[in-house]
C-alpha cells in the first residue's frame, strides 16, 4: 500500500541529483582555484596584481549562476517550446563576428565580438544549443517511424538536421575556430548515434569531411605546423611544440604528491598563458599523481551521474539530450587533458570550469543547468517503479540497423 506523502517522490520530483549538484560546484571551486594558482606568476609578469585572471572569471560566476538557475528551473518543455526561435538566435549570432566593427580579432582568430564591457563567443552558446535542437528533430523524426526509429529511409530524414549542424560548423571554422567547430560536429555525431542513425550515415560523413579536413590542414601553415609540432615536438622547441613540451615537464615535475598549490614552479617558465588551454598541467603540477587521479575520479562521478539520467529517461528527447549534453562535457575534457599531455596537437580547447574565459564558464553553467534540469524529471515516478536501467533508450540493434 503506497503511502500518501512518500519523501522520496516529492525530492525527485521536486528536486534534482544531489550527487550531480555536488560535482559541478566541487568542479567550479577546484577550477577557481586552480586557475588562481596557475595564472598569478602569469599575471605579475605583466605588471598586473597576481588576482587579475581569477577575479576577471569571478565576475563571470554571477552571469554564470544566473544561467544556471534559468536552465535548471525553467521547464524542460517549456524550453523544448522555445527551439525554434532559440536555433535561429544561436545560428545567427555566429555571423556577429564578421561583422565590421563588432567582431574582434585575436592571434589570426575572429571568433569574438566586442560589447565594450566585455567580449562574447558565440560558438560556445551554440555547442549546447546544436545539442538541444538535435534531440528535439531526431526525436520527432523517429516518433513512430517503425522499430528503428528512423526506418529503411532514415539517413534521408537525418539530411536536414546534418545540413543545419554543417552550416553552423562551417560558420565556426570560418572564424578560425577549428577546435571549437570539431567539438559542435563530435557532440551532434553523438546525439544522431544515440537517437539510432545508421551506420551508412556516419560512413557517408567521413567519407566527405576526412577529405575536407585533410585539406584545411594543409592550406593552413599554422595548422600545418600544428601537426608537425604533434608528430615531431622537438624538430621546432621553441616554436609550434614550445607549449606542449613545457606542460609535459610541468606535469612530470608534480610526481606523485605534486609540489602543493601555489608553489608551481614549471609552469611559470614553459607554459606561456597556461591558464588558458594548459591549466591541467598547473594543477598536475601542483599536486600531483594523486591529483590527477581525483581529477579524473570527479570527471568519471559526474559522467556517470549526468548519464544516469539519460539511461533512466523513458521519454526519447530528454534521453538524447542529456546523453549529448554528458558527452560535450567529457569531449571537451579529453581533448584538453590530451593535447596538455601531447597525446593530439595543440587545439586551443579550453577545459570547462578550469581554464579562464567567460563565455565557456557561462555555457559550461548552462549544461550543468539543463542536466540538472533533466534530473528533476523524477524518471522513475513517470515509470512507476521501473529498474534503474529498465528505460534505457539506446538500443545497440537501433544503432547497427542500416
Amino acid at each position: 500500500m503506497s503511502s500518501g506523502f512518500d519523501v522520496e517522490r516529492m525530492r525527485t520530483a521536486k528536486g534534482g541529483d544531489p550527487g550531480l549538484l555536488a560535482a559541478f560546484l566541487l568542479l567550479a571551486g577546484l577550477g577557481m582555484a586552480t586557475l588562481w594558482s596557475a595564472s598569478s606568476g602569469y599575471a605579475i609578469s605583466l605588471g598586473k596584481s597576481g588576482a587579475y585572471f581569477v577575479i576577471r572569471q569571478a565576475l563571470y560566476l554571477v552571469p554564470s549562476t544566473l544561467v544556471f538557475i534559468l536552465c535548471a528551473y525553467v521547464p524542460i518543455d517549456k524550453i523544448r517550446s522555445k527551439i525554434g526561435p532559440i536555433t535561429l538566435i544561436g545560428l545567427g549570432a555566429l555571423l556577429l563576428p564578421f561583422v565590421p566593427g563588432l567582431g574582434e580579432n585575436r592571434n589570426g582568430a575572429s571568433r569574438w565580438i566586442d560589447l565594450r564591457i566585455a567580449t562574447f563567443q558565440p560558438s560556445e552558446f551554440w555547442k549546447p544549443i546544436a545539442v538541444l535542437y538535435l534531440a528535439h528533430v531526431l526525436d520527432r523524426r523517429s516518433s513512430g517511424s517503425g522499430e528503428t526509429g528512423f526506418g529503411f529511409d532514415g539517413s534521408a530524414a537525418l539530411i536536414a538536421p546534418f545540413l543545419l549542424i554543417s552550416l553552423a560548423c562551417l560558420l565556426i571554422y570560418l572564424q578560425n575556430d577549428f577546435s571549437t567547430a570539431v567539438v559542435a560536429a563530435l557532440a551532434s555525431l553523438v546525439v544522431f548515434w544515440a537517437a539510432g542513425a545508421p551506420y551508412s550515415f556516419f560512413l557517408g560523413i567521413g567519407a566527405v569531411t576526412a577529405p575536407l579536413a585533410a585539406l584545411s590542414v594543409l592550406t593552413s601553415d599554422f595548422r600545418l605546423r600544428r601537426i608537425l609540432a604533434f608528430l615531431f615536438p622537438a624538430y621546432e622547441p621553441h616554436g609550434q611544440g614550445y607549449q606542449v613540451l613545457g606542460s609535459i615537464r610541468a606535469i612530470r615535475s608534480g610526481g606523485f604528491f605534486g609540489k602543493g598549490i601555489g608553489l608551481g614552479t614549471v609552469k611559470l617558465s614553459s607554459v606561456p598563458e597556461v591558464q588558458s588551454d594548459f591549466v591541467f598541467s598547473a594543477w598536475a603540477e601542483e599536486t600531483g599523481f594523486v591529483g590527477v587521479l581525483a581529477f579524473f575520479a570527479l570527471w568519471a562521478f559526474m559522467a556517470w551521474r549526468a548519464f544516469r539520467i539519460a539511461f533512466n529517461e523513458p521519454d526519447a528527447f530528454r534521453s538524447y539530450l542529456a546523453f549529448g549534453l554528458a558527452s560535450l562535457l567529457l569531449v571537451e575534457m579529453l581533448i584538453n587533458v590530451a593535447v596538455a599531455v601531447g597525446a593530439v596537437p595543440a587545439t586551443g580547447m579550453a577545459l570547462p570550469f578550469f581554464s579562464a574565459g567567460g563565455s565557456a564558464l557561462i555555457s559550461s553553467a548552462g549544461v550543468c543547468g539543463l542536466l540538472y534540469n533533466l534530473s528533476r524529471g523524477g524518471s522513475e515516478r513517470e515509470r512507476g517503479g521501473e529498474d534503474e536501467f529498465g528505460a534505457f533508450r539506446f538500443d545497440a540493434r537501433e544503432v547497427g540497423d542500416v
